[in-house]
């Protein structure tokens, strides 16, 4: 089941997890610093209407949770995957590509997904979702001030 929330509360212990899985992938001189920062940021989740979070649950479990808003770094209106997680025990299932595309289906218009350029797994899943969900209508972009790929869709 996919749920939209406003409330972070619930989502606090599964976003920790996340990003202590993502600190892998950045350069992290302060992981204290940095997970605070994160949770700071989540907080924005609670008051600002262009912010959104949706969460997979199973069995009364969260187990996923996608965060979408329009900070964009490759397109110049639009909605952005802000961050997206699903538990380790819970990948290659088919709870992810459903989180994905119900939370597609939410909004109409441009799309963008920015993946770390470490993160080939991420990479690969989600060329593989979009490939599906866009019937391969999406690009993967480059830009200097990212250090990732884009990955760019319009579902209108």
């Amino acid at each position: 089941m996919i749920v939209k929330q406003k409330s972070i509360d619930k989502i606090k212990p599964i976003f920790k997890e996340y990003l202590n899985y993502m600190s892998q992938f950045f350069e992290i001189f302060d992981h204290t610093l940095w997970c605070e920062s994160a949770l700071k940021n989540l907080q924005r989740y609670r008051v600002e209407d262009d912010r959104h979070i949706y969460v997979l649950m199973e069995s009364e479990s969260i187990i996923g949770f996608a965060l979408v808003n329009k900070h964009l770094r490759f397109n110049n209106d639009g909605f952005a995957i802000a961050e997206f997680y699903i538990q380790q025990e819970y990948k290659k299932k088919g709870y992810g590509r459903r989180l994905a595309e119900h939370v597609f289906e939410q909004f109409t218009g441009n799309w963008e997904v920015a993946v770390s350029l470490k993160n080939n797994l991420a990479r690969e899943f989600w060329k593989q979702v979009l490939s599906s969900y866009t019937n391969d209508k999406f690009i993967e972009k480059k830009i200097n001030s990212f250090n990732g790929y884009g990955l760019i869709f319009n579902n209108a």
